[in-house]
């Protein structure tokens, strides 16, 4: 589903803020989290509706999507107890499942199936 790019669990977010120092790019195990979270909401919604429509935004409590035409609100998904963040870090793969599911139940009569 999420390309080999974005990490999906903690181990591969803390190979990812070590790939990133060797570039000489700062970066948290938090910020990469919160990139991947996103990148990977993003990705599941281009491949759904077949292209850029609507944008990811990032809050630990929730992930707000917008619309790109508008910049209205389409939907929010909030955050499981205790915040993306302490998710992601516990059971990152499981995080991304209940994501993508949630994605999808939000985008039903959207989403573009192959």
């Amino acid at each position: 589903m999420a390309s080999v790019s974005i990490p999906e669990d903690l181990a591969q977010a803390e190979k990812r803020v070590a790939e990133l120092q060797t570039r000489h790019i700062e970066a948290t195990v938090d910020d990469v989290i919160q990139q991947a979270i996103t990148d990977y909401v993003q990705e599941i919604l281009m491949e759904g509706l077949e292209g850029s429509y609507v944008t990811t935004h990032f809050a630990d409590d929730q992930l707000t999507i917008t619309e790109d035409a508008t910049g209205k609100t389409i939907t929010t998904i909030p955050a499981p107890a205790g915040g993306f963040q302490a998710a992601f870090r516990s059971q990152g793969r499981m995080l991304m499942q209940n994501l993508a599911s949630k994605v999808q139940e939000k985008f039903r009569d959207r989403i573009i199936r192959g």
